[in-house]
């Protein structure tokens, strides 16, 4: 019961964090990762003040703005970790290599289904998927290292076999 408490939620909150300094790292490593996330604040702030020069409220483009980047934060760094956690704990995968290659499958996946890709994604897109994975990878394999090598409890003794002899 304290794991649920006290070691998971930390552990996930600890893992979070972890992914959000994967992600900045995964930008400054990946050009077309780093374009994405340094050139789209650029751009968006370009906006807003363009939009207040204009004399246009730049409010609520700000609001679909941020909710749109909250969404894709939620579903690169929350949700794919939490559901993975989720899953160990009902499931007691113990693997890291389960943990975070099913974290950074979702990590990849889940954005690309939230824009609804109709179209086979570019050279660049596929990058900046495979940094998703890697990030989600990190996140997965944190969250691991603190809680997930006892997901789930202690497995039950096996009752010893008589030897034969």
């Amino acid at each position: 019961m304290l794991r649920w408490l006290l070691l998971i939620p930390f552990a996930l909150l600890f893992a979070i964090g972890s992914g959000l300094v994967a992600l900045l790292i995964a930008g400054v490593a990946s050009p077309d990762l780093g374009l994405l996330i340094g050139g789209g604040f650029d751009r968006l702030i370009a906006t807003l003040f363009d939009q207040a020069e204009r004399g246009f409220d730049p409010g609520p483009t700000a609001e679909a703005a941020f909710a749109l980047l909250g969404r894709l934060g939620f579903a690169i760094l929350v949700l794919p970790v939490v559901l993975v956690a989720i899953a160990s704990e009902l499931f007691r995968f113990r693997s890291g290599l389960i943990q975070s290659g099913l974290t950074g499958l979702l990590a990849a996946l889940l954005p690309l289904a939230m824009l609804g890709m109709a179209r086979a994604p570019s050279a660049g897109e596929m990058q900046v998927v495979a940094a998703l994975f890697l990030v989600g990878a990190a996140t997965g394999f944190v969250y691991w290292l603190i809680a997930g090598r006892g997901a789930g409890g202690e497995k039950a003794d096996r009752p010893n076999r008589p030897q034969q002899g």
